[in-house]
């Protein structure tokens, strides 16, 4: 069964059941069922229901393990030192200061805080819980501008770990095809990395010069022109891909562009967001980039400040990437230090000619 069907199918689905098994979990801080009841009521009660992405459930669930562990499971015949059904605000305030202490970023502490969030709405509507402490808790905020946070590559970077692929590997390796395409998409077309990894070959129209993604943030579909050089990137991978199925390397039912090319049990299968920043992790270390850049994403910023450079049009930026406002593409130009020197040299210019 799906995940919709096996859903459908749980513990979760009669209210009498749900309430019972909700408490029992709660009580005895069982982290799979926990976990299981937060995973039914994402798929079912969340803005996006079914199409809740991987990547947040496992935030989700690392939050949610991290706080049980801070907790303190309760030994048989014993409570637990934090109860969930008795928890405050302060608790949890508490524990959000710990992990801050331990170094952790103000983003990532606000994204365990809202996991723990998200669980407590699936105990109140399995009507294990009266109230949501967590919603009454503030999420700590990064004093440092995001613009500041965040760094994209430079033209002649991006270049050169576009070279990378081919150079790591023999012609005759998939692999050199597949990995350039995987970069060009995140840097090239802007796009994120679930993203990247839920297109289809069907998604690919080259002889319309586009690819369409049906899966971006929000269950948004758009459309994104495919310029030249990433055209051709992509055309070089469906071919080495052909290839793969006319060996048998490659099932001729598996609909994913990109696909695992490792020795494991899931080659041939579609490549995860996981899997790709793996791959995207190996030639950024030898481009000798940071470990902060290591991301997917460091390409969608890529993506946006250059083509913000190019256009100094705020809404193409937008369009491209699938942002809901301008006002979130406006960081591209402030990541753009090209842009701020050029008009700190027009403000120069102008007061040198009053």
């Amino acid at each position: 069964m799906g995940g919709l069907e096996l859903a459908l199918a749980s513990r979760w689905t009669l209210p009498e059941n749900r309430r019972r098994e909700a408490l029992k979990a709660a009580h005895a801080q069982d982290e799979e069922g926990l976990l299981d009841l937060l995973n039914h009521h994402l798929t079912l009660k969340s803005a996006r229901r079914s199409e809740v992405s991987d990547d947040t459930r496992r935030l989700y669930a690392l939050a949610v393990r991290r706080f049980l562990a801070h907790a303190g499971p309760p030994q048989p015949g014993q409570s637990a030192r934090l109860e969930l059904t008795r928890l405050e605000a302060e608790d949890i305030d508490l524990w959000l200061v710990g992990l801050q202490r331990e170094g952790l970023s103000p983003n990532t502490v606000a994204s365990y805080l809202y996991g723990l969030r998200a669980l407590y709405r699936a105990l109140a509507w399995a009507k294990a819980a009266d109230r949501n402490p967590a919603a009454e808790v503030k999420a700590p905020r990064d004093p440092t501008p995001a613009h500041a946070r965040k760094s994209a590559l430079s033209p002649k970077l991006y270049r050169d770990l576009l070279a990378l692929p081919a150079g790591k590997y023999e012609a005759a390796d998939p692999r050199a095809a597949r990995d350039a395409l995987l970069l060009a998409l995140g840097g090239s077309a802007g796009l994120r990395a679930s993203e990247i990894c839920d297109l289809n070959v069907a998604d690919l129209e080259l002889g319309l010069g586009r690819l369409v993604v049906r899966s971006g943030k929000g269950g948004k579909r758009r459309v994104v022109p495919l310029g030249r050089g990433l055209g051709e990137t992509a055309s070089r991978w469906l071919e080495v891909r052909h290839g793969l199925v006319l060996r048998g390397a490659l099932p001729e039912t598996e609909p994913a562009l990109l696909v695992s090319l490792s020795s494991n049990a899931s080659r041939g299968k579609r490549l995860t967001p996981d899997g790709g920043r793996f791959v995207a992790k190996g030639y950024y270390v030898a481009l000798g980039l940071p470990a902060e850049l290591w991301g997917l994403h460091t390409l969608r910023r890529t993506a946006g400040t250059h083509l913000y450079r190019a256009t100094r049009d705020l809404h193409v930026v937008a369009d491209v990437l699938g942002h809901a406002s301008v006002s979130t593409s406006a960081i591209y130009a402030k990541m753009d230090m090209d842009v701020r020197r050029e008009a700190l040299e027009a403000m120069e210019a102008m007061r040198d000619e009053a």
